[in-house]
């Protein structure tokens, strides 16, 4: 029977450089390939129960580099491909701004955060920040999220919970945190 204060545990994703090759601006669909072993790593959290969501800084919006329909069509297609392979997106929430404007929502800001922990019941003591920068990590402790850095070269006094090379890697060490 489903308990509706039943809250889930989510892996919330950064985009580039996380799920995606990094490509500055990144305004071509065509352009998006997901990175070695995340479809493996994410089918294997999803088989531990895990739910899926991505949180991502697109200042090349307010910077004319890209605009918002082409940031949707390229995270529709970062959706459908992760679908084909059996891994479901639940939400992607993203920031148009540039670090300079004042808004809530550019990561390591909680805005996004605090909206996705809201709309999605998500159990803060049980799911995970994934990124590749040190504003991703900033932003998963600011919410109380374990922090996972991917291929993370410590560069300042920002240090995630766990460091790992990929998405497989760290799906492993969460199964392993679990038990």
């Amino acid at each position: 029977m489903y308990n509706r204060c039943m809250k889930s545990k989510y892996i919330i994703l950064d985009r580039d450089g996380t799920l995606i090759k990094h490509i500055p601006y990144l305004n071509d669909p065509d352009l998006v390939e997901i990175l070695p072993n995340v479809v493996e790593g994410l089918q294997c959290l999803k088989s531990k129960g895990f739910k899926f969501g991505i949180i991502s800084n697109q200042s090349g919006i307010a910077r004319n580099k890209t605009t918002t329909e082409t940031v949707t069509c390229i995270n529709d297609k970062i959706v459908k491909l992760l679908e084909s392979n059996f891994v479901h997106i639940d939400f992607i929430y993203f920031c148009p701004h540039m670090p300079e404007n004042v808004c809530s929502c550019r990561k390591p800001k909680k805005g996004l955060g605090l909206k996705a922990i809201d709309s999605f019941e998500i159990d803060i003591t049980l799911s995970y920040m994934v990124g590749d920068s040190d504003v991703d990590i900033l932003f998963g402790k600011a919410l109380g999220l374990k922090t996972i850095g991917i291929g993370y070269n410590q560069t300042s006094n920002v240090v995630p919970d766990y460091t790992t090379m990929d998405i497989l890697e760290a799906a492993k060490l969460i199964t392993i945190e679990m038990s």
